[in-house]
């Protein structure tokens, strides 16, 4: 049942990349902050929407949080300023590859500390798969 997840986050990737190749060009037209402003609006409108119509948990279940877990979406909202800026200067694959390098380094020390809820220690393999990553940037930024 496995590949089905990880069918779901190569799909999520995809949506990502196509996102990221859509805000570069916007951001230029409208402006960046506008660019990011208007995908992070409408990215908050269909999850309103979707935990409307679709949500099992339960909103009021926020006060009992820590606050500072409150902040968790700016992550997203400069993920998505970020890619705004660095896609018309490097291009759509770079700038997904830099991003995915940026993912891979951090949960991987995530996972060593079991940030995630699951311990998985950093090991020689995981440390080459950063390296090959870094390789693929260099090769996909190449002109």
């Amino acid at each position: 049942m496995n590949w089905f997840f990880f069918l779901l986050s190569v799909l999520g990737g995809a949506g990502l990349a196509f996102q990221a190749a859509i805000n570069g060009p916007l951001g230029r037209k409208i402006g960046t902050l506008e660019a990011s402003f208007l995908a992070y609006a409408v990215g908050t409108l269909t999850l309103l929407c979707f935990t409307f119509f679709f949500g099992k948990g339960s909103l009021s279940g926020v006060l009992s949080v820590s606050k500072w877990k409150w902040f968790i979406g700016v992550f997203g909202a400069l993920y998505i300023f970020i890619m705004v800026l660095s896609v018309p200067k490097i291009g759509t694959a770079s700038a997904i590859i830099a991003a995915i390098l940026g993912q891979l380094i951090i949960s991987m020390v995530m996972d060593h500390f079991g940030l995630g809820g699951q311990t998985i220690p950093i090991n020689w393999s995981r440390i080459s798969g950063i390296v090959l990553m870094f390789l693929a940037l260099i090769l996909f930024y190449e002109h």
